[in-house]
C-alpha cells in the first residue's frame, strides 16, 4: 500500500481513494444506524441485530452487594465488557453499608448476555438491565389529558406559561388581571401553544405565601374562561390538592405539580377523573431553598424520587399515559447540577414517561450569560433546542411563538416530523423531488 502526493490511498491497483474516505460515524440514534444498514441492502431484522452487537452502552449499577459486584465484574469481563466497581454513593441509604456502585461499558449484546447470566443465577438484576437497555430506544407515545391528547412520538409539545400573579419573576404581574390573562391565553393558542399552563402562586422565593382560597380566586376565572374558548388543554401549576379539585371542576385537564404530589391528597384528587399530571422533582419546598444542596448522585436521586411519586400516581388510579415528569430545573439545584441534568436527559427515559423541561428565562440562564430575565430569550432557545435533542418531549415557555418555531425545527432535526414524509424530499425551491432522487 502507498499513497500519492496528495495523500490518497493507492493499493493493489485499485483507483485512488480520497484521504478521508474512512470516517467514524456518530449516529444520532441506533435507529439511524439501522436505516444506514438497510440502505446497503441489509434486511431490517439483521440490521437491528447488527446494531445490538456493535452499539456501545454505559450502564451504572447502584448499591450492589460486594459478592454480586465481583460476580458481575468477572462475568462481564469474560464476555469482553469492562466493569469498574467503587464505593456506593447510596451506602446507608437503603443499601448495605459495604455496597458498591459499578459502571459497565459494553455492547448491547454483551449486556443482554450478562442479563441472561444474572437471571440464571437469581441475582434479580436482569430485569433492571433489560429496562435500562430498552430506555435508550424508548420513545414517548400519546400523552392524554382529559379529552385532549398529544402524540409526543411525532411532535414536541409546547406549554405556554400564563402567570396570573402580581409577582412573577419575568412578567411582573402583567397578566394579574383576569381579562388580560384570558386575552394572553387566546394569543398563545394562536402562536401555536399545545397546552396553556395557568399559575396563581409564584415559586419565587421572595413572593409572599398565599393559601388555596387566594390561589383559586386568581386562577379560577381564567381557567373557566379559557376552557370554554380554546381547543387545547388547560393546565394549572399548583401543589395544593384543594386548588386542583377546584380547577378540574372548572375545566382544567392537567395538574402541573412542582412538589411531585407532595400533598397527600393530590394523587387521589387527580385519579378520580381523567386529567393528566406532571410530576416534578424538588429538593426542599416551594419558596424555600434547601439547607444544603447535597445529592448522592443528582440523576440517581431524581430518578428515585420520580419513580416513587409516579408509582403513587398509578396506585391512585392515574393512567400511565396521563403522567409526564419534570426533573425540576433550579428547584433545589446548583447551576452545575442543572447543566448536568440537561446533558443526562436520556437517563430519565428509563422511567417510561414523557419528559417536560421548564427552564424558560430562569436564573440559571441568567447566571451563565450574566443577563437579566428580559434578555434571556436566546439562552432559553439554546436550552430548549439542546433539551429536545437530548430527548425532552415538552418544553414549558414564556415566549410561545419563538419557542414553537424552535420546537418545530428541533423536532425535524431529530427526525420526528420529517423522516419518511414528502418533506424529506423537498428541494430548496419548495418542490418535491422525484421518487427516484435520493438525499445521499
Amino acid at each position: 500500500m502507498s499513497s500519492d502526493a496528495r495523500g490518497n490511498i493507492v493499493e493493489d491497483g485499485f483507483a485512488s481513494l480520497p484521504r478521508h474516505s474512512v470516517r467514524v460515524l456518530h449516529p444520532f440514534s441506533d435507529a439511524q444506524t439501522v436505516r444506514d444498514l438497510v440502505t446497503l441492502g441489509v434486511p431490517r431484522s439483521e440490521a437491528e441485530r447488527t446494531v445490538r452487537r456493535g452499539s456501545g452502552r454505559t450502564l451504572r449499577f447502584d448499591g450492589v452487594s460486594p459478592a454480586w459486584a465481583q460476580e458481575i465484574v468477572e462475568e462481564f469481563g469474560r464476555i469482553g465488557g469492562v466493569a469498574t466497581p467503587g464505593p456506593s454513593a447510596y451506602r446507608g441509604h437503603g443499601a448495605a453499608d459495604d455496597a458498591l456502585d459499578l459502571i459497565l461499558l459494553g455492547t448491547v449484546m454483551q449486556f443482554e448476555t450478562l442479563a441472561t447470566t444474572l437471571a440464571a443465577r437469581g441475582a434479580g438484576l436482569d430485569g433492571a438491565v433489560h429496562r435500562a437497555l430498552a430506555s435508550t430506544m424508548w420513545g414517548a407515545g400519546v400523552f392524554r389529558m382529559g379529552p385532549h391528547a398529544i402524540d409526543l412520538g411525532r411532535r414536541v409539545g409546547v406549554m405556554g406559561i400564563l402567570n396570573v400573579t402580581p409577582d412573577s419573576f419575568f412578567d411582573g404581574g402583567r397578566y394579574f388581571d383576569p381579562d388580560r390573562a384570558v386575552e394572553r391565553g387566546l394569543a398563545m393558542v394562536q402562536e401555536g401553544a399545545d397546552i396553556i399552563d395557568v399559575g396563581g402562586d409564584s415559586a419565587n422565593g421572595e413572593a409572599p405565601v398565599i393559601d388555596a382560597a387566594e390561589e383559586i380566586r386568581r386562577v379560577g376565572p381564567v381557567v373557566k374562561a379559557l376552557a370554554r374558548q380554546v381547543a387545547v388543554p388547560i393546565a394549572v401549576d399548583t401543589h395544593r390538592a384543594e386548588t386542583a379539585a377546584a380547577v378540574l371542576d372548572l375545566g382544567a385537564s392537567l395538574i402541573n405539580d412542582i412538589t411531585g404530589l407532595g400533598d397527600p391528597a393530590m394523587a387521589s384528587v387527580i385519579g378520580r377523573g381523567d386529567a393528566g399530571v406532571c410530576v416534578m422533582h424538588i429538593l426542599g419546598v416551594p419558596k424555600s431553598f434547601p439547607p444544603n444542596w447535597h445529592y448522592r448522585t443528582v440523576l440517581g436521586d431524581i430518578i428515585r424520587f420520580l419513580e416513587a411519586r409516579t408509582d403513587a400516581a398509578i396506585s391512585a388510579g392515574i393512567g400511565c399515559d396521563r403522567i409526564c415528569i419534570d426533573p425540576g430545573i433550579e428547584f433545589g439545584k446548583l447551576i452545575g447540577q442543572d447543566l448536568d441534568i440537561f446533558r443526562r436527559i436520556p437517563e430519565l427515559h428509563m422511567l417510561g414517561f414523557p419528559i417536560l423541561i421548564a427552564a424558560s428565562r430562569k436564573t440559571m440562564i441568567g447566571n451563565v450569560l450574566g443577563l437579566p430575565s428580559k434578555e434571556r430569550l436566546e439562552g432559553t432557545a439554546a436550552v430548549n433546542a439542546f433539551s429536545i435533542a437530548r430527548g425532552a418531549h415538552i418544553i414549558r415557555v414564556h415566549d410561545v411563538q419563538s419557542m414553537v418555531r424552535i420546537a418545530r425545527m428541533s423536532e425535524a432535526l431529530v427526525g420526528l416530523t420529517i423522516d419518511g414524509t414528502p418533506m424529506e424530499r423537498c428541494r430548496s425551491d419548495g418542490k418535491i423531488a422525484d421518487a427516484e432522487e435520493t438525499l445521499g
